[in-house]
């Protein structure tokens, strides 16, 4: 008997999108016969067992698609004043898959496995050419992307923002210049990668860090390799750069750059934290004109109000007739940016379509269904975005 894996997923792969295995074995012709797969995680702790009869069409071959098991294991990491690098542990598994048959009444496992692959919780395009080689950081290199599919950002000096990449057994950190508005370097700083990289040690296969400038700024010593704490991003900063680089100073990933513009606004600006399809968290800020209101929903009932009062039978105006005893109150917040870029309104899509989104800490859902994307041809707009609290306000009973 042999089982043969003819096709297997890549060794890092979005766990929302496709991950699928072709098997094939020797002994397809016995009676009742089915594949087996057995899926593990990293632990070697079983976490799902798999049946499948040879493939319609075919006549040795079976498929299994682990995607929607392993995304039961996977949720997000989110911390609003995230600062140094930190490993996203709640992003990933570790899994590995064996396969085995079944015919005849009697099961026979482990005849062949596939072992040391790692799930994120991203999303490919179906129409686009991402792979896991465009974003895996594991040989110096200045090709892989950071989680994002915007190339260049804008943010305020007040503002928090995040990157995410995949590291897998590499010592590989941020490196920070800063700019001033002649394109000059004016400060240059390295985080410092807070543990031993270790191809052995899954942890750390996901990492993120706070990109914005007032994360940077509140880095201390201690969490700089190089630099100095306070002044990571000084006040006459134009744009600064990111990039990861190893410890011996080769690029690990993409230049990427925060344009640092200051919006003018009157009205205090709210922030939205939102997980966009590759698993990375990013921010937009809305600085004009919010509005809020509250939904309201009522379960009511009919009271008796008539009382017998000595030898007196009457009814009670004083007390509520339809009576309200389940009232609930739910926050909604309509939001506006500032003018937008056309490449904004196209990464912002992403915003509208996120199933997890923040104001500030307080986590919230978009309303909008629809989202219409604007160009230059269509001249300066601003996005127009309603947020409902997800936990309503629940008051007294009558």
């Amino acid at each position: 008997m042999a089982i043969t894996i003819n096709t297997e997923p890549n060794d890092i792969a979005p766990v929302y999108s496709d991950i699928s295995y072709v098997v094939t074995s020797t002994n397809y012709a016995q009676s009742n016969f089915k594949f087996v797969a057995v899926v593990k995680n990293a632990a070697g702790t079983i976490i799902a067992k798999l049946k499948a009869p040879i493939f319609y069409g075919t006549t040795d071959k079976g498929v299994f698609n682990i995607s929607r098991i392993l995304q039961n294991y996977v949720t997000y990491d989110f911390t609003q004043n995230l600062g140094t690098l930190t490993k996203c542990l709640n992003s990933y598994i570790g899994y590995s898959v064996e396969f085995g048959e079944e015919y005849g009444g009697t099961e026979y496992l482990n005849l062949t496995s596939d072992t040391g692959k790692y799930a994120w919780n991203g999303l490919f395009d179906l129409y686009g050419s991402e792979t896991a080689a465009t974003y895996k950081i594991d040989v110096p290199s200045s090709t892989p992307k950071f989680l994002t599919r915007v190339r260049t950002r804008r943010v305020t000096t007040s503002q928090y923002d995040y990157l995410h990449f995949l590291l897998l057994g590499y010592d590989a950190t941020p490196k920070i210049i800063a700019y001033n508005s002649a394109g000059t370097a004016i400060a240059t700083s390295v985080i410092k990668l807070p543990w031993v990289a270790s191809v052995s040690d899954l942890s750390q296969f996901m990492v993120r860090f706070g990109c914005g400038p007032v994360q940077l700024n509140a880095l201390t010593s201690g969490e700089l390799d190089s630099g100095t704490a306070g002044n990571v991003i000084p006040s006459n900063t134009a744009y600064y750069t990111i990039q990861i680089q190893t410890g011996a100073g080769n690029p690990g990933s993409e230049v990427y750059r925060f344009d640092i513009v200051e919006e003018c606004s009157k009205y205090t600006p709210q922030y939205l934290y939102f997980l966009n399809p590759l698993g990375g968290f990013e921010s937009v800020r809305c600085s004009m004109a919010s509005k809020d209101k509250y939904n309201i929903s009522r379960k009511q009932f009919k009271r008796n109000n008539y009382t017998l009062s000595g030898n007196t039978y009457a009814y009670d105006t004083s007390k509520h007739g339809i009576t309200n005893y389940a009232v609930e109150k739910t926050k909604e917040i309509t939001l506006n940016t500032n003018w937008l870029t056309e490449t904004e309104f196209e990464w912002l899509q992403d915003l509208i379509a996120s199933p997890v989104v923040f104001l500030g800490n307080i986590p919230v859902n978009i309303v909008e269904t629809s989202y219409e994307v604007f160009n230059y041809v269509d001249g300066p707009n601003n996005l127009k975005i309603t947020v409902q609290y997800t936990e309503p306000e629940r008051l007294q009973n009558a």
